[in-house]
Protein backbone atom coordinates (compact mmCIF):
# COMPACT_ATOMS: atom_id res chain seq x y z
CA UNK A 1 0.00 0.00 0.00
CA UNK A 2 1.44 3.31 -0.94
CA UNK A 3 1.60 6.23 1.95
CA UNK A 4 -0.92 8.38 -0.41
CA UNK A 5 -3.00 5.02 0.24
CA UNK A 6 -1.81 5.38 3.66
CA UNK A 7 -2.83 9.24 4.45
CA UNK A 8 -6.14 8.45 2.67
CA UNK A 9 -7.31 6.06 5.62
CA UNK A 10 -6.12 8.03 8.06
CA UNK A 11 -8.50 11.21 6.54
CA UNK A 12 -11.51 11.83 9.22
CA UNK A 13 -13.82 11.72 5.66
CA UNK A 14 -12.41 8.45 4.91
CA UNK A 15 -13.88 7.23 8.73
CA UNK A 16 -16.88 8.54 8.26
CA UNK A 17 -17.76 7.30 4.67
CA UNK A 18 -16.51 3.70 6.07
CA UNK A 19 -18.64 4.57 8.80
CA UNK A 20 -21.86 5.39 6.60
CA UNK A 21 -21.42 2.41 4.61
CA UNK A 22 -21.45 -0.47 7.96
CA UNK A 23 -24.40 1.82 9.05
CA UNK A 24 -26.09 1.31 5.72
CA UNK A 25 -25.60 -2.58 5.46
CA UNK A 26 -26.71 -3.00 9.06
CA UNK A 27 -29.55 -1.02 8.89
CA UNK A 28 -30.59 -2.87 5.82
CA UNK A 29 -30.42 -5.96 7.77
CA UNK A 30 -31.99 -5.41 10.59
CA UNK A 31 -35.26 -4.39 8.05
CA UNK A 32 -34.84 -7.72 7.14
CA UNK A 33 -35.06 -9.44 10.61
CA UNK A 34 -38.17 -11.84 11.20
CA UNK A 35 -41.31 -9.87 12.46
CA UNK A 36 -41.14 -8.61 15.94
CA UNK A 37 -44.49 -11.24 16.43
CA UNK A 38 -43.22 -13.86 15.21
CA UNK A 39 -46.94 -16.15 16.12
CA UNK A 40 -50.13 -15.15 16.82
CA UNK A 41 -50.43 -18.68 18.97
CA UNK A 42 -47.42 -20.21 21.29
CA UNK A 43 -44.82 -22.26 19.44
CA UNK A 44 -45.23 -25.71 21.39
CA UNK A 45 -42.05 -27.32 22.20
CA UNK A 46 -42.30 -31.03 22.27
CA UNK A 47 -42.78 -32.73 25.78
CA UNK A 48 -39.55 -34.97 24.98
CA UNK A 49 -37.59 -31.37 24.56
CA UNK A 50 -38.26 -29.82 27.81
CA UNK A 51 -35.84 -30.34 30.14
CA UNK A 52 -37.62 -28.32 33.35
CA UNK A 53 -40.19 -25.67 34.06
CA UNK A 54 -39.65 -23.36 37.14
CA UNK A 55 -41.95 -20.61 38.29
CA UNK A 56 -40.64 -17.25 39.00
CA UNK A 57 -43.43 -15.71 41.86
CA UNK A 58 -43.70 -11.94 41.47
CA UNK A 59 -40.89 -9.65 42.99
CA UNK A 60 -38.63 -12.90 43.09
CA UNK A 61 -35.22 -14.05 41.05
CA UNK A 62 -34.41 -17.46 39.62
CA UNK A 63 -30.80 -18.82 38.65
CA UNK A 64 -29.35 -21.32 36.38
CA UNK A 65 -26.10 -22.76 34.49
CA UNK A 66 -27.31 -22.90 30.88
CA UNK A 67 -25.18 -25.07 29.11
CA UNK A 68 -24.30 -24.04 25.15
CA UNK A 69 -27.31 -24.98 22.51
CA UNK A 70 -29.97 -25.05 25.49
CA UNK A 71 -32.57 -22.39 25.08
CA UNK A 72 -34.43 -20.04 28.20
CA UNK A 73 -38.07 -19.97 27.25
CA UNK A 74 -39.29 -16.84 29.48
CA UNK A 75 -42.96 -16.98 29.25
CA UNK A 76 -45.13 -13.92 30.48
CA UNK A 77 -48.75 -15.71 31.24
CA UNK A 78 -50.44 -12.46 33.07
CA UNK A 79 -48.03 -9.91 30.88
CA UNK A 80 -46.42 -8.61 34.00
CA UNK A 81 -44.66 -5.52 33.55
CA UNK A 82 -41.31 -6.92 32.66
CA UNK A 83 -38.71 -9.66 33.53
CA UNK A 84 -35.03 -8.43 33.85
CA UNK A 85 -31.94 -10.25 33.19
CA UNK A 86 -28.20 -10.82 33.17
CA UNK A 87 -26.09 -13.42 31.77
CA UNK A 88 -22.70 -13.83 32.11
CA UNK A 89 -19.99 -16.64 30.71
CA UNK A 90 -19.71 -19.44 33.07
CA UNK A 91 -16.42 -20.25 32.12
CA UNK A 92 -15.21 -16.45 32.85
CA UNK A 93 -17.81 -14.23 34.98
CA UNK A 94 -16.23 -11.35 33.89
CA UNK A 95 -17.20 -11.87 30.05
CA UNK A 96 -20.89 -10.67 30.80
CA UNK A 97 -24.02 -9.13 28.91
CA UNK A 98 -23.01 -5.80 27.91
CA UNK A 99 -26.19 -3.92 26.78
CA UNK A 100 -24.35 -0.89 25.20
CA UNK A 101 -22.72 -3.13 22.82
CA UNK A 102 -25.19 -5.02 22.04
CA UNK A 103 -26.87 -2.05 20.66
CA UNK A 104 -24.32 -0.33 19.73
CA UNK A 105 -22.87 -3.25 17.35
CA UNK A 106 -25.95 -4.52 16.03
CA UNK A 107 -26.80 -0.91 15.09
CA UNK A 108 -30.37 -0.88 16.81
CA UNK A 109 -32.07 -0.64 20.40
CA UNK A 110 -34.51 -3.23 19.58
CA UNK A 111 -33.91 -6.36 20.57
CA UNK A 112 -36.21 -8.78 19.13
CA UNK A 113 -35.80 -12.25 16.77
CA UNK A 114 -32.48 -12.45 15.71
CA UNK A 115 -31.14 -10.16 17.73
CA UNK A 116 -27.98 -11.36 19.74
CA UNK A 117 -27.11 -10.32 23.35
CA UNK A 118 -23.45 -9.84 23.40
CA UNK A 119 -20.82 -9.55 26.28
CA UNK A 120 -18.07 -6.75 27.11
CA UNK A 121 -15.43 -9.45 24.93
CA UNK A 122 -17.56 -9.12 21.57
CA UNK A 123 -18.77 -12.63 21.89
CA UNK A 124 -22.60 -13.95 21.61
CA UNK A 125 -23.69 -14.88 24.81
CA UNK A 126 -27.42 -15.71 23.82
CA UNK A 127 -29.41 -14.99 20.53
CA UNK A 128 -32.96 -14.25 20.47
CA UNK A 129 -34.47 -17.23 18.61
CA UNK A 130 -38.21 -16.62 18.86
CA UNK A 131 -40.09 -14.17 19.96
CA UNK A 132 -44.36 -13.86 20.50
CA UNK A 133 -43.64 -10.27 22.13
CA UNK A 134 -40.61 -8.16 20.18
CA UNK A 135 -41.06 -5.26 22.96
CA UNK A 136 -37.68 -5.04 25.07
CA UNK A 137 -35.71 -2.68 27.09
CA UNK A 138 -31.87 -3.04 26.42
CA UNK A 139 -31.52 1.13 27.70
CA UNK A 140 -32.79 1.68 31.01
CA UNK A 141 -32.32 -1.31 33.01
CA UNK A 142 -34.12 -2.74 35.59
CA UNK A 143 -35.70 -0.75 39.31
CA UNK A 144 -33.57 -0.01 42.05
CA UNK A 145 -34.16 0.78 45.75
CA UNK A 146 -34.60 3.95 44.76
CA UNK A 147 -36.77 4.12 41.66
CA UNK A 148 -38.72 2.27 43.91
CA UNK A 149 -38.76 4.48 46.53
CA UNK A 150 -40.00 7.20 43.82
CA UNK A 151 -42.70 5.02 42.34
CA UNK A 152 -44.43 3.34 45.24
CA UNK A 153 -43.39 5.45 47.88
CA UNK A 154 -39.96 5.07 50.96
CA UNK A 155 -40.83 2.91 52.80
CA UNK A 156 -42.63 0.16 50.31
CA UNK A 157 -41.89 -3.13 50.56
CA UNK A 158 -41.85 -3.79 46.81
CA UNK A 159 -38.89 -5.87 46.04
CA UNK A 160 -36.51 -4.40 43.17
CA UNK A 161 -34.18 -5.83 40.82
CA UNK A 162 -31.24 -4.56 41.89
CA UNK A 163 -31.47 -5.99 45.21
CA UNK A 164 -32.76 -9.59 43.52
CA UNK A 165 -29.47 -9.48 41.03
CA UNK A 166 -26.44 -9.20 44.08
CA UNK A 167 -28.67 -11.87 45.94
CA UNK A 168 -28.52 -13.53 42.83
CA UNK A 169 -24.47 -12.84 41.92
CA UNK A 170 -24.22 -14.01 45.65
CA UNK A 171 -26.12 -17.72 44.93
CA UNK A 172 -23.74 -17.92 41.44
CA UNK A 173 -20.57 -17.44 43.82
CA UNK A 174 -20.21 -14.21 42.29
CA UNK A 175 -20.07 -10.65 43.53
CA UNK A 176 -21.64 -6.97 43.32
CA UNK A 177 -18.84 -5.78 40.82
CA UNK A 178 -20.48 -8.60 38.46
CA UNK A 179 -24.01 -6.98 38.44
CA UNK A 180 -24.06 -4.72 35.47
CA UNK A 181 -26.72 -3.43 33.24
CA UNK A 182 -29.55 -5.34 32.23
CA UNK A 183 -31.93 -6.34 29.64
CA UNK A 184 -35.35 -6.30 30.44
CA UNK A 185 -38.05 -8.71 28.30
CA UNK A 186 -41.59 -7.46 27.86
CA UNK A 187 -41.00 -3.78 28.72
CA UNK A 188 -42.22 -1.91 25.88
CA UNK A 189 -40.28 1.47 26.12
CA UNK A 190 -39.50 3.57 22.55
CA UNK A 191 -37.65 6.60 22.35
CA UNK A 192 -39.78 9.12 20.79
CA UNK A 193 -38.12 11.59 18.05
CA UNK A 194 -36.63 14.04 20.67
CA UNK A 195 -35.18 10.77 21.77
CA UNK A 196 -37.06 10.65 25.42
CA UNK A 197 -38.41 7.34 26.44
CA UNK A 198 -42.07 6.17 25.88
CA UNK A 199 -44.41 3.34 27.47
CA UNK A 200 -46.65 1.92 25.09
CA UNK A 201 -49.49 0.48 27.05
CA UNK A 202 -50.73 -2.19 26.54
CA UNK A 203 -47.74 -3.87 23.75
CA UNK A 204 -47.82 -6.87 26.00
CA UNK A 205 -50.18 -9.25 25.82
CA UNK A 206 -50.98 -12.54 28.49
CA UNK A 207 -48.77 -15.47 26.98
CA UNK A 208 -45.78 -13.82 25.40
CA UNK A 209 -42.46 -15.32 25.40
CA UNK A 210 -38.75 -15.13 24.70
CA UNK A 211 -36.72 -17.86 23.40
CA UNK A 212 -32.98 -17.37 24.53
CA UNK A 213 -30.63 -19.93 22.98
CA UNK A 214 -27.14 -20.19 25.08
CA UNK A 215 -24.31 -19.89 22.50
CA UNK A 216 -21.76 -20.75 25.45
CA UNK A 217 -22.62 -21.99 28.88
CA UNK A 218 -23.71 -19.50 30.59
CA UNK A 219 -24.96 -18.27 34.22
CA UNK A 220 -28.30 -16.65 34.09
CA UNK A 221 -30.41 -14.62 36.47
CA UNK A 222 -33.67 -13.44 35.96
CA UNK A 223 -35.69 -10.82 38.30
CA UNK A 224 -39.61 -10.83 38.01
CA UNK A 225 -40.11 -7.26 39.28
CA UNK A 226 -41.95 -4.23 37.12
CA UNK A 227 -39.64 -2.20 34.82
CA UNK A 228 -39.41 1.33 36.81
CA UNK A 229 -40.59 3.49 33.65
CA UNK A 230 -43.89 0.98 33.67
CA UNK A 231 -46.85 3.68 35.02
CA UNK A 232 -49.04 1.79 36.72
CA UNK A 233 -47.36 2.46 40.14
CA UNK A 234 -49.66 -0.29 41.57
CA UNK A 235 -49.16 -3.02 39.22
CA UNK A 236 -48.20 -5.64 41.15
CA UNK A 237 -45.78 -8.54 39.24
CA UNK A 238 -47.51 -11.96 38.66
CA UNK A 239 -45.51 -15.50 38.32
CA UNK A 240 -44.14 -15.99 35.09
CA UNK A 241 -42.25 -19.11 33.45
CA UNK A 242 -38.85 -19.97 33.18
CA UNK A 243 -38.67 -22.98 30.57
CA UNK A 244 -35.25 -24.98 29.81
CA UNK A 245 -35.58 -27.29 26.44
CA UNK A 246 -33.25 -28.88 23.39
CA UNK A 247 -33.59 -26.56 20.93
CA UNK A 248 -32.50 -27.72 17.34
CA UNK A 249 -28.43 -26.60 16.47
CA UNK A 250 -28.30 -23.90 14.33
CA UNK A 251 -27.62 -24.44 10.86
CA UNK A 252 -25.16 -22.62 8.27
CA UNK A 253 -27.94 -20.48 7.36
CA UNK A 254 -29.58 -19.75 10.89
CA UNK A 255 -30.24 -16.05 10.89
CA UNK A 256 -28.89 -14.60 14.08
CA UNK A 257 -24.85 -16.46 12.86
CA UNK A 258 -25.14 -14.61 9.58
CA UNK A 259 -27.75 -11.07 9.54
CA UNK A 260 -25.07 -8.77 9.59
CA UNK A 261 -20.55 -9.19 9.62
CA UNK A 262 -20.48 -7.97 13.28
CA UNK A 263 -22.86 -11.07 13.82
CA UNK A 264 -20.37 -13.07 11.66
CA UNK A 265 -17.26 -11.86 13.43
CA UNK A 266 -18.81 -12.13 17.26
CA UNK A 267 -19.71 -15.83 16.24
CA UNK A 268 -15.94 -15.89 15.31
CA UNK A 269 -14.71 -14.79 18.40
CA UNK A 270 -17.28 -17.07 20.16
CA UNK A 271 -17.08 -20.64 18.39
CA UNK A 272 -13.14 -19.91 18.86
CA UNK A 273 -13.19 -20.12 22.98
CA UNK A 274 -15.75 -23.22 22.58
CA UNK A 275 -13.27 -25.19 20.04
CA UNK A 276 -10.28 -24.81 23.01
Amino acid sequence: MSSADTNQEQTPEFHRQRYLELKARAQDANTRRPAQRLTENPRHIPAELVLTVETIPGGWYWTCRLARGITLRIVNDAATAGVSALLWNADDPSDRFNPADTVKVQWTARLGPGTLLLSDMGRVLASITDDRCGMHDGLAGGSTPQSNARKYGVGSSARNTRDNFLLAAAKLGLGPRDVGPCATFFAPLVTDHEGRFVWKEGAVTPGDYVDLRAEMDLLVALSNCPHPLSPDAVREAHPVRAILWRSPSATVADFCRTSTEEAVRAFENTDSIARR
